[in-house]
């Protein structure tokens, strides 16, 4: 894979910020590892040998400082993904707000919820039931609980165990820490967001694996595994994972390319997504050109009664809503980058999974789509994000081929052209049309299919048992 890091700009000017491009390169590095004793005794002893060089020296102490232990990700045991202090119960009998709270105290996205001490076949909490919950209140769903909805509607506590209950999941899968990845890549790989890893005798809950962390996992080590590389070099187009084409019909393991006009009320982005059983949502405009993306963690965002007038104002003014928080957040102007083209190498596909922390990437057709090969190669590096700064612009940028002029701020997002009846919003964020939809599962399944034993798995198997049609 070419890695473009070292090489100028070509138009170098320290007093810029970094372009996309520039920003875009192969996988993290491996840092480098201290040699050992033995390592450190063989260079002494060479540096006393009458028959050694000075350059084979250099070279010997080069060499033990830069090695790397390659091998296999298959083989790697599931105790090496567990995050030490990440394991967080809820009690069933706390309320969905201090369930809620419980996520965003420790940054998380799902949370175990105990019907008893010990239980090891609990249901999880995510934000996908808060965004269940929310509809409930605002009495936009039905379910089979009269009570629960009555209480909701009525401002009362509602247990988050019964709050969990209400939505479809999959059963909590659990394997040991002994095993490997190859059984963790068919699970995941099949839909299911997470499993449990327990210890060797199944007795004890050590950590929970989702999809999100393994795919983390694989691109901040992917350089220690030379058999990712064929993969990480190919296109999306060339893979043939995900969907490349909405106009074409899904075939049975593949999803549907779910979407909403960026008019249209939030509240209906919200109800779409629980009816769909989706994560998250393309917002675009009338000819199709994909505007932003909004997902369920987005949900935290409306969970004060101050803030449900933005439930009934637009998706294209949530948006504004979000990018403003992020900003404030970071401390700039930001605009993650929530697409990819055919033509993007599986790697910039995983960069961008990693950095924006998404569970799918919207595919789009470049209005100017002879610009799209020209960087479908890189990969970015592992950042936070992968913001798109106010005062970086590229006209070779792979990423800003299909918006006429140069990035906007936050600012803009929320103004509106008098005179003239295309709000700027749409304008000058433009990055395509949407064509399609690569998501974790996709790129996990496909995994399990190239390089495992489970040359059989189906992406859609879990969404079916969920009840799920769309991703």
């Amino acid at each position: 894979m070419k890695d473009i890091s070292s090489q100028p700009p070509s138009n170098s000017n320290n007093s810029r910020h970094a372009s996309i491009v520039e920003m875009l390169s192969t996988p993290p590095a491996i840092p480098q590892q201290p040699p050992s004793n033995v390592e450190l005794e063989a260079i002494s002893l060479s540096r006393t040998g009458s028959s050694a060089s000075l350059d084979s020296q250099m070279s010997a102490t080069t060499s033990c400082l830069t090695k790397v232990h390659t091998q296999k990700w298959q083989h790697i045991p599931l105790s090496q993904l567990i995050e030490q202090n990440k394991l967080i119960f809820v009690d069933a009998a706390i309320s969905v707000e201090e369930a809620f709270n419980t996520l965003v105290r420790h940054n998380l996205t799902s949370v175990p919820v105990e019907q008893f001490p010990g239980d090891m076949n609990c249901f999880t909490f995510d934000y996908n039931d808060l965004n269940s919950y929310l509809l409930l209140v605002l009495n936009k769903i039905q379910v089979n609980d009269p009570q629960v909805a009555r209480d909701c509607q009525m401002g009362k506590p509602v247990p988050v165990g019964k709050i969990v209950k209400l939505t479809p999941k999959n059963q909590f899968h659990k394997l040991r820490e002994v095993d490997n990845l190859t059984t963790a890549m068919s699970l995941l790989g099949s839909g299911v967001h997470r499993v449990a890893i327990t210890d060797p005798a199944s007795t004890q809950i050590r950590g929970v694996l989702s999809q999100r962390r393994l795919t983390k996992y694989l691109w901040d080590n992917a350089r220690q595994f030379s058999n990712l590389q064929p993969l990480l070099n190919s296109s999306l187009k060339e893979l043939g994972i995900g969907v490349l084409n909405s106009h074409t019909a899904p075939t049975s393991r593949q999803s549907r390319v779910i979407s909403i006009q960026g008019e249209e009320q939030l509240i209906m982005a919200l109800f779409k997504m629980h009816t769909e059983r989706i994560s998250s949502i393309a917002v675009v405009d009338h000819q199709g050109n994909l505007l932003g993306n909004i997902s369920v963690t987005d949900v935290k965002h409306v969970t004060r009664t101050s803030q449900y007038p933005l439930l009934h104002n637009t998706c294209r003014h949530f948006i504004s809503v979000i990018l403003n928080s992020r900003g404030l957040e970071m401390g700039k102007d930001s605009f993650p980058i929530f697409h990819v083209y055919p033509s993007s190498s599986l790697a910039r596909t995983l960069a961008k999974l990693v950095a924006t922390k998404a569970h799918r990437l919207w595919i789009v057709q470049p209005e100017n789509s002879g610009s799209s090969a020209s960087s479908s190669s890189l990969a970015a590096p592992s950042p936070q994000s992968i913001p798109i700064s106010t005062q970086a612009s590229s006209s070779s940028d792979h990423e800003n081929s299909g918006r006429s002029g140069s990035p906007i701020s936050v600012k803009s997002l929320e103004e509106s052209s008098p005179t003239t009846s295309t709000p700027l919003f749409e304008k000058e964020y433009r990055t395509g049309k949407l064509i399609g939809v690569v998501s974790l599962t996709d790129i996990l399944g496909l995994l399990a299919r190239r390089q495992t034993e489970h040359t059989q798995v189906d992406p859609q198997a879990a969404r079916r048992q969920r009840g799920s049609v769309g991703v």
